[in-house]
């Protein structure tokens, strides 16, 4: 089974420097008008790192980045708008503020801009505008590039092809991504096209996403539908008893495991 299609994410604090800096020194330069210091130090007040947590603090400094046209200032205070850290939440400015990263190269921004528009999130629904999200996934963002995935394995806002879906899911796999490793092993197993189809390799995949996360019932559904695929039917029932004992109401697990117990017993 596939995973869900990308939601908005917002990623300020897992872009934080992870580090105590030298405050003075960033703040010395913040206030010289260098704007990357000045988005670090609005980083470290919305994150506490190295100063004491002050969201209005780390506005006023992505306010400062974002006017003279930095993408990550920018990106930054939509996401203070967005979220409403540090000043009264306002769609319309976070909104403004992250279509400017977007255009400015941030990856954030495009991604987010993106999923905006395949939701229609504050504008109004757009596919050709989510195919947008090639430009974030193209600089390695691999949320960026799981949502890439079920566009053009669905053929939303892009030509439909499992030969590209299979390509992005690939990359994000590769970074360790679990949605794409188990969209990646949805399709190698299911897909009726030979340069595609590898029920094999389906298994290897979705166990690791398994191993990822292991109360996932979703991956387990898709681990135990590559087991199948493979020519392991007792291998795929009993994989798909433990997506319904995480999910006991599931029809769909109930009649896989009908299917994979029935084809055991011939």
């Amino acid at each position: 089974m596939f995973s869900p299609s990308p939601a908005l994410i917002f990623w300020m604090l897992l872009f934080q420097s992870g580090v105590s800096q030298d405050i003075a020194s960033l703040k010395a330069r913040a206030q010289e008008g260098d704007t990357t210091a000045q988005v670090q130090l609005g980083v470290a007040y919305a994150s506490g790192d190295g100063v004491t947590a002050d969201d209005a603090e780390a506005v006023e400094w992505f306010r400062k980045a974002a006017q003279k046209g930095d993408a990550a200032g920018e990106y930054s205070l939509g996401e203070m708008y967005l979220t409403g850290r540090g000043l009264a939440t306002d769609a319309a400015e976070g909104w403004k503020w992250l279509r400017r990263s977007a255009e400015h190269g941030d990856r954030r921004g495009q991604f987010n801009l993106a999923v905006f528009y395949a939701q229609g999130q504050g504008v109004p629904k757009d596919e050709s505008e989510s195919a947008k999200m090639r430009k974030a996934a193209e600089q390695g963002l691999a949320a960026a590039q799981f949502g890439l995935g079920p566009m053009y394995a669905h053929g939303s806002g892009v030509p439909r092809s499992d030969t590209e879906a299979v390509r992005w899911y690939r990359k994000a796999t590769d970074q360790g991504d679990s949605a794409s490793m188990n969209n990646l092993a949805f399709l190698l197993a299911s897909s009726t096209d030979p340069r595609i189809h590898d029920p094999k390799e389906a298994v290897a995949i979705a166990q690791k996403a398994v191993q990822a996360e292991y109360g996932n019932a979703t991956y387990l559904d898709t681990l135990a539908g590559a087991y199948f695929e493979a020519g392991e039917p007792g291998k795929a029932a009993e994989t798909e008893r433990r997506a319904l004992a995480l999910k006991p109401e599931n029809p769909s697990y109930k009649k896989a495991l009908d299917r994979y117990l029935n084809s055991a017993m011939h």
